[in-house]
C-alpha cells in the first residue's frame, strides 16, 4: 500500500485513468495467491510492478481492439441509433475478419467462408452455387476457419 499512488500512475500512463483502479483490482488479484511466497518489500515491489505493468498492458491492448462506447453516449440515443451503432460496429469487426481472411484463405475457401459465415448462406445453396458437395463445403470451410484462428494467434502474439 506504500507505493499504490506510484502503481496508480503507471496503469494510468499505460491504460488511461478511467482504467487505472481496474488494472489496480486485477494486479493485486494476480499478486493474492502469490503473497505466501514473496519474501520482503523489494520482492513485493518488484512483483507488483510488473504485475500492474502487464495488466495496465492488457486493457490498453484491449481498448485498442475492441473500442467501447461510453454509458452517457447512449443514453441519449434512441433505440434506432443503438441499432445503428451496432450495425456499424459488426460492419467493422466483418471488415477486419474479411481483411484477415484474404491474407490466408485461397478463393474457394474466401468465397465459402464469406458467403457462409458474413452472409448466411445455407451449406445447400453454397454447394449448388460453387458446383460441389456439401460435405466438401463443409471441409472447406472448417480449414478455412483454422486457417484465419491459426493467423489470429500468430499476430496477437507477436
Amino acid at each position: 500500500m506504500r507505493f499504490r499512488a506510484r502503481l496508480h500512475g503507471i496503469a494510468a500512463g499505460i491504460a488511461g485513468s478511467d482504467n487505472a483502479e481496474d488494472v489496480l483490482h486485477d494486479a493485486f488479484c494476480r499478486l493474492w495467491s502469490k503473497h505466501p511466497d514473496i519474501g520482503d518489500e523489494s520482492e513485493a515491489m518488484k512483483l507488483s510492478y510488473t504485475a500492474v505493468r502487464n495488466s495496465a498492458i492488457d486493457v490498453f491492448r484491449s481498448n485498442r481492439a475492441h473500442p467501447r462506447i461510453e454509458v452517457e453516449e447512449l443514453a441519449g440515443m434512441s433505440a434506432e441509433d443503438e441499432e445503428s451503432v451496432a450495425s456499424r460496429e459488426r460492419e467493422a469487426t466483418y471488415e477486419a475478419v474479411l481483411a484477415l481472411s484474404r491474407k490466408v484463405l485461397n478463393q474457394t475457401q474466401y468465397t465459402i467462408f464469406r458467403l457462409h459465415d458474413i452472409e448466411g448462406a445455407a451449406y445447400p445453396e453454397i454447394a449448388e452455387s460453387l458446383g460441389m458437395t456439401q460435405e466438401n463445403v463443409r471441409m472447406t470451410l472448417s480449414r478455412a476457419r483454422k486457417a484465419i484462428r491459426e493467423l489470429y494467434r500468430r499476430t496477437n502474439l507477436d
